[in-house]
């Protein structure tokens, strides 16, 4: 599957909430909180899309002084398991360092072990546990932090 990767914008809205349903969809973010995060200064926003325009996946970062935040990073159900999630997270990564972080911080269901294990390959290591962070299922957070470096810099996407 040939996909590619741009910037979203706030006139991919409305790609971004379905996307969510499909990929959260037992505690979706709401319309405003998606259109808050497009429209911040403070946030990038990915979109990935299939040949056919089809959105696949997306995912945020925010940055504050020299730490980051991924805010959210979603795969289509049938689009998992074939790098895309890992490219979209690599494309945070080189960003954030770029805009200035020096570390960037996630929050993970602990039962999602597909994504931890991405996370891990990527350097994130688990700084501690957030009780009930999620709400459906509730369920607590493992928060985790990886340092960027100049390479990661170095590869940024813009």
């Amino acid at each position: 599957m040939r996909t590619r990767l741009s910037r979203a914008h706030p006139s991919d809205l409305e790609a971004l909430i379905g996307l969510e349903a499909l990929t959260f969809p037992e505690d979706p973010w709401s319309d405003v909180m998606l259109a808050e995060e497009l429209s911040s200064p403070a946030s990038r926003y990915w979109i990935a899309r299939g040949e056919d325009d089809t959105p696949l996946g997306y995912a945020g970062v925010k940055i504050g002084g020299d730490q980051a935040d991924v805010m959210t990073i979603g795969v289509r159900p049938e689009a998992r398991g074939r790098g895309l999630g890992a490219a979209l997270l690599d494309t945070l990564l080189r960003w954030a360092a770029a805009a200035g972080a020096h570390e960037i911080f996630l929050d993970v269901r602990p039962s999602n072990a597909a994504a931890i294990g991405l996370y891990e390959s990527r350097g994130f290591v688990e700084i501690g546990r957030r009780p009930r962070y999620f709400r459906n299922p509730v369920e607590e957070a493992m928060e985790m932090r990886a340092l960027l470096t100049r390479a990661d810099a170095a590869t940024a996407t813009k």
